[in-house]
């Protein structure tokens, strides 16, 4: 009955250390891509994440077909920019620009970003799920 027990308890040890590492795996922010949450029929919001830690926000037409040819670094005018910070599956960054300053605090789960977005300049909040896009 022991060994059943200590047998038991070894297995439920390795089975959360695998659930574990799973969540650590699902929690991560992709660079390949755009995160995208849907305002409307016609416009979405957008986030665009690279590797150095820089985070682009603005809105789009939903079409996403031609979005990295204008979603980039070097367009100030269009977007907000800033740098990003993940802590295990939380993440936050501020970005500001021309249109605006936003601060953005949210979770990572799979390929969904929940977040709330505080409009800096205006002080209200807004919650929004934005789902990952592949380019």
């Amino acid at each position: 009955m022991k060994k059943l027990i200590l047998f038991s308890s070894a297995i439920l040890i390795c089975l959360s250390t695998m659930s574990f590492k799973q969540s650590d795996d699902t929690c991560k922010i992709n660079c390949n891509g755009i995160y995208a949450f849907k305002i409307d029929a016609k416009t979405s919001a957008i986030l665009r994440f690279f590797d150095d830690g820089t985070v682009l926000a603005s809105s789009s037409i939903n079409d996403y077909t031609d979005v990295n040819t204008w979603f980039t670094k070097d367009n100030t005018k269009m977007v907000l920019s800033g740098k990003y910070k993940v802590k295990k599956c939380s993440f936050k960054f501020k970005v500001k620009g021309e249109t605006g300053s936003q601060k953005y605090v949210g979770t990572i789960q799979e390929n969904q970003l929940t977040v709330t977005v505080e409009d800096l300049n205006n002080k209200t909040f807004t919650t929004r799920i934005y789902s990952f896009i592949a380019s």
